[in-house]
């Protein structure tokens, strides 16, 4: 059975300071590094593959869990752009529509759809369980990320939020759920 295991970035410095972060490039905390690194001891590192972010907080959170690791880097799991959001402090919006945006029910000016993210983490799902089988696959990523694969390969919950790594586990059962209901969707 193929198992992918996603682990959001450990606390970065935007997420300490309640700031927007999307693409830009922060760095972890000390606190972050320190629960990543604690997070390692407790892990079995008996992954076939991992993959990660290019994004600094992500590398960085991979670099304290499994200091040895040699990942394979994917544009596809980079965190969504928030657009005019990025970079800003989060008590500056409404906060109806950040929970819009959190739903998938509003986009910031400038800044990557829902859709488009759904897409990107869909194909690199797809390819993953189509690539390895019977494997382990680890991957490093963001919040923004976790929501799509909650939204696209789980069954329906009220929690989509993940906390700072939080992790997700999709297995063959997952992804046959995927195809059946993207194959309903499209007929």
């Amino acid at each position: 059975m193929t198992k992918i295991v996603f682990i959001r970035h450990a606390e970065s410095e935007y997420n300490r300071d309640g700031i927007w972060a999307g693409r830009a490039d922060c760095n972890l905390t000390e606190k972050g590094i320190e629960t990543a690194k604690e997070l390692g001891k407790s892990l079995n590192n008996n992954f076939d593959v991992i993959y990660c972010s290019p994004l600094k907080r992500a590398r960085q959170t991979l670099s304290a869990i499994f200091p040895e690791a040699e990942p394979i880097y994917d544009e596809r799991i980079t965190e969504i752009s928030i657009g005019e959001w990025e970079n800003q402090k989060k008590d500056l919006f409404d906060s109806h529509l950040k929970e819009l945006f959190r739903k998938g029910l509003y986009t910031p000016p400038g800044a990557e759809s829902h859709q488009n993210v759904d897409k990107r983490v869909c194909n690199f799902v797809e390819e993953l369980f189509e690539k390895y089988h019977n494997q382990r696959i680890l991957v490093v990523t963001h919040n923004g990320i976790m929501r799509s694969v909650k939204r696209n390969f789980c069954e329906p919950s009220k929690n989509i939020m993940s906390t700072n790594l939080g992790m997700v586990s999709l297995d063959d059962s997952n992804y046959e759920y995927y195809i059946s209901k993207r194959d309903f969707e499209e007929r």
